[in-house]
């Protein structure tokens, strides 16, 4: 099959990407629509409920207006995956579901959040397929409970950096926050680097940008901690675990209907608790992603789409 797929980032798609290839399907990528593609493929997968499927779907969108450039297609396998960012601002009320075989998502909570807010037409099979984690791509490596603190994300507000601060300024000094992440500038940055210096952290910018391969970034920690108010899974929690790496993740909601609850912290003295304590078990970690989040299964569902 001929199969376009529109992603401006791929942080997602790159298994179900390669997959797909082996498989002997055709795969054509853009970062966002292009209406050649999808008169081009025989499935369309949008990835993201944004801009891209809500002019694609759109009637009245002024690409289709144009006499030369052809009407919008009705013959082909529409797929659309709305990511938790897409359904807090609401782009699913955008979108001309009729023009949509499959909705999928990735967590019971955003899928009963979108469907509370929208009619879908009969034509518009509703999905819920769990990420797939491939921990074949992580080395996995039985740990000690030492003091390297890995914090992963963009510094955006939902990310909670500053809460990740605070909760080094609770633990002994000779513990160290080593972040890997992108955007910290203006009033963050200023208020990031003051409450470092007055509070005499041990905090390392490993990357102002993002490094290549976060499984060799991951091989010298000891924890990750998430302190995001809001997610859909967490993918940086999943891969440190591939690694073997005890997951300190903040209460985020239905945060216990992804991960185990052993891991999960709401105050900052929680979270200082799950750092300081002797239990740290690096093969259950593997384990959890291995058997809640397998690959195979992702790639197997997504295949039923395509028939």
């Amino acid at each position: 099959m001929k199969i376009a797929l529109f992603d401006g980032d791929r942080k997602f798609t790159v298994d179900l990407i390669e997959h797909w290839k082996q498989c002997g399907h055709e795969v054509k990528i853009d970062k966002s629509w292009d209406p050649a593609l999808v008169n081009w493929c025989d499935v369309a997968f949008f990835e993201f409920c944004e801009n891209s499927i809500m002019r694609a779907s759109d009637l009245n969108d002024h690409f289709y207006k144009d006499p030369t450039c052809g009407q919008q297609p009705m013959d082909k396998i529409i797929i659309c995956r709305e990511h938790d960012i897409d359904a807090w601002v609401g782009n699913h009320g955008r979108v001309n579901w009729g023009w949509v075989n499959h909705l999928v998502f990735v967590a019971d909570h955003i899928k009963d959040k979108v469907l509370s807010e929208i009619k879908l037409t009969p034509k518009t099979n509703v999905h819920l397929i769990k990420h797939g984690v491939n921990t074949n791509k992580f080395t996995f490596r039985e740990k000690e409970r030492s003091k390297k603190i890995a914090w992963i994300g963009t510094f955006k507000d939902h990310k909670r950096i500053e809460t990740a601060l605070m909760i080094l300024a609770e633990l002994p000094r000779d513990y160290s926050l080593h972040i890997m992440g992108r955007g910290l500038r203006d009033w963050r940055k200023l208020y990031v680097d003051y409450f470092i210096k007055q509070n005499n952290l041990n905090v390392v910018f490993d990357n102002v940008g993002w490094v290549s391969n976060i499984n060799d970034w991951l091989q010298d920690k000891d924890f990750l901690l998430s302190c995001s108010t809001k997610e859909a899974f967490g993918f940086a929690i999943a891969e440190a675990c591939s690694v073997g790496i005890k997951p300190i993740i903040h209460n985020f909601p239905f945060a216990n209907q992804i991960w185990n609850p052993e891991w999960i912290w709401n105050t900052v003295s929680e979270a200082k608790q799950l750092i300081l304590e002797d239990k740290y078990e690096s093969l259950k970690y593997r384990q959890y992603v291995e058997q809640n989040y397998p690959l195979d299964k992702m790639l197997k569902q997504y295949n039923e789409l395509l028939k």
